[in-house]
């Protein structure tokens, strides 16, 4: 009787010791860098810039890293503050109303009505796992769409990728290294869609 007695007494001190253990702790991480400087004469236009699309594989807010061409996981511990469509759409939105280029930029639902609208779809945002080392990697398209007048609405439609090396398995590192592709991404795109505004005011 006494061999079961201090049998169930152990298993009881192990349930215990495995209670009292913290959880490990979840980190989220946030893309962040300063807005792009972008020149130009102030547009009498509003921007809308809603949400972005996100690919099915990274709508989430679980960071995604991938091995070779099919292999992807991703990390238990540690993911995105937002999920990446709202989070990079914060971003872009932040940089076309802190260019003062536009009269007004308006982000998610809106009482102003806008006179063109900044879509996007995130393809891939996720760290590359290689033998030669990692890489922050984000690849997004963009449509710019005249929300008013006639004809053809499309203004802008393209695609943009960018690649920024950063230490494996390190979370903080690869936030600082997407931020800095996202950085280049928007100081392009700002030039991009202000050219396209400004072309189609002077046509209107």
């Amino acid at each position: 009787m006494k061999r079961p007695l201090s049998l169930l007494m152990l298993v009881a001190v192990c349930g215990c010791v495995r209670l009292s253990q913290p959880a490990p702790e979840i980190r989220d991480y946030r893309l962040d860098y300063p807005p792009p400087s972008v020149n130009g004469t102030p547009l009498p236009a509003v921007l809308a810039v809603p949400s972005l699309r996100v690919a099915a594989v990274y709508d989430r807010e679980a960071i995604v890293y991938r091995q070779g061409a099919n292999a992807t996981g991703t990390y238990f511990y540690t993911r995105w503050s937002a999920n990446p469509g709202n989070m990079v759409a914060d971003l872009l939105a932040r940089d076309f109303a802190e260019s003062n280029l536009y009269r007004a930029v308006s982000r998610g639902p809106s009482s102003l009505p806008a006179d063109y609208e900044v879509t996007g779809f995130i393809d891939e945002i996720e760290e590359r796992v290689a033998p030669a080392g990692c890489a922050a990697h984000l690849q997004l398209r963009v449509l710019l769409a005249r929300t008013t007048g006639s004809g053809d609405p499309v203004r802008l439609q393209r695609s943009y990728a960018g690649d920024e090396p950063c230490t494996c398995g390190r979370p903080a590192a690869l936030a600082a290294a997407m931020s800095r592709v996202l950085e280049r991404i928007s100081t392009q795109l700002q030039q991009d869609v202000y050219d396209a505004v400004s072309k189609s005011n002077s046509h209107s």
